[in-house]
């Protein structure tokens, strides 16, 4: 375990403060945590976007009636979770 005695102050304006916090929250971390990562080079994630439990939605609507010819739209469902889950449009 960390033993973390320095504290590092900081003046923002009240915008940039909220929304720091609301990016923080979005991560799930505190807003010191939050800090202390991006200011290390990290890239905290987030929550996946709604789109991707709506392509897993319809994944789950096409696996219930699944022939040879859906296969496709099954390999294509994927291929946009991916792209969603690494960031792409």
């Amino acid at each position: 375990m960390r033993n973390r005695t320095v504290g590092i102050n900081i003046r923002v304006t009240v915008t940039e403060k909220k929304k720091v916090t609301m990016l923080a929250k979005k991560c799930c971390l505190s807003l010191s945590e939050y800090l202390r990562q991006r200011a290390l080079g990290y890239e905290p994630g987030g929550h996946p976007p709604k789109e991707v439990f709506d392509v897993l939605d319809k994944l789950d609507e096409i696996a219930e009636g699944c022939t040879p010819a859906t296969c496709a739209e099954i390999g294509t469902c994927a291929d946009r979770m991916r792209d969603l889950l690494i960031g792409g449009n």
